[in-house]
């Protein structure tokens, strides 16, 4: 593993401002991880005239036997709608939305994201046992990230504060890309962010020890492949050093989902981020880091470019 502090092209005070984030929605079931979701999207910087939906989603009568399940449901939906408005009081801009819907909870959250055009879903999850165990594939939050079209940030049952160790996981993608943005959006100006790409030699270094290939020949591989991992994620960081943001880049080498954890760990991040694309599922890495992490997973999910006609030409007019 390497790293590398890049400094900003502006100097401190020649900032751009921050475009807050206009839909933002927080799923609640009333547990105690709920609460802590709630209390981390209050939290979220809002832009002016933003919409702030707090949803809840019941199974059919809440499990009971009568109708007092789904009224119940209602009542904590509406103390939790006025607890929001009232830590929102010195923004009477934004719109505060009380959503109570029944059915499948990853169904519905995913109608309402469409529907209200979500930028970030915020949800709890429970507290890591000890030993510390991974979520289980069926597990809530999991369906949430896999069937929600939008950006999913998934937030430890721990007090809130501003994030101040961020890291986001880059391989130069599109997503990547805008993965970083949306954590720069998240976080004040003044917070440095850490980027980490993982190289993954592992199928070539075994094919060179298979041909006995030299030590001397293994760390020649390396060396290339840092260089050339280095110069890339310099142009990738390059468009964003002018915001006067200090970004400390890091490269290591093995199995990406062990590196973006090891780094979380040894940076003791309190916000990881990943960038998804809509047009596919969650990969593997994806869902690693999201079932073993220890701080609050952001999976930033953007919709795809339009694809481009057969003929080869543009979009559709309407």
């Amino acid at each position: 593993m390497s790293s590398r502090r890049s400094q900003p092209l502006l100097p401190d005070g020649l900032l751009r401002a921050q475009r807050g984030l206009r839909r933002v929605a927080v799923g609640l079931d009333f547990s105690l991880q709920s609460e802590f979701a709630l209390a981390r999207a209050l939290r979220l910087p809002l832009a002016h005239g933003a919409a702030f939906s707090v949803l809840h989603v019941s199974p059919p009568l809440d499990g009971h036997a009568g109708p007092d399940g789904t009224v119940d449901g209602e009542r904590c939906l509406r103390r939790s709608v006025s607890s929001a408005v009232k830590r929102l009081r010195q923004r009477p801009d934004v719109d505060v939305r009380e959503e109570l819907r029944t059915g499948d909870a990853p169904h519905e959250a995913a109608e309402l994201a469409k529907d209200q055009g979500v930028e970030v879903l915020v949800v709890g999850r429970p507290h890591p046992t000890q030993p510390v165990k991974p979520l289980p594939e069926d597990a809530m939050v999991m369906r949430l990230v896999r069937e929600v079209d939008a950006s999913v940030l998934v937030v430890m049952p721990r007090p809130g504060r501003v994030y101040h160790r961020p890291l986001v996981a880059v391989n130069f993608s599109r997503e990547s890309r805008r993965a970083l943005e949306l954590t720069m959006r998240l976080c004040p100006v003044s917070t440095p962010i850490e980027v980490l790409h993982v190289v993954d030699l592992r199928q070539e270094e075994a094919a060179l020890l298979h041909e006995d290939a030299s030590l001397t020949s293994r760390l020649r591989l390396r060396q290339e492949r840092e260089d050339a991992a280095r110069r890339a994620l310099g142009r990738f960081l390059a468009p964003y050093r002018e915001t006067g943001r200090v970004m400390e880049s890091h490269v290591r080498f093995g199995d990406p989902c062990e590196c973006i954890l090891a780094q979380a760990r040894e940076g003791d991040a309190d916000l990881l981020t990943l960038g998804m694309s809509s047009a596919n599922p969650p990969t593997a890495v994806t869902e690693g880091v999201l079932r073993h992490s220890r701080c609050d997973v952001l999976i930033s999910r953007h919709a795809a470019p339009p694809t481009p006609l057969p003929d080869g030409g543009g979009t559709p007019a309407s």
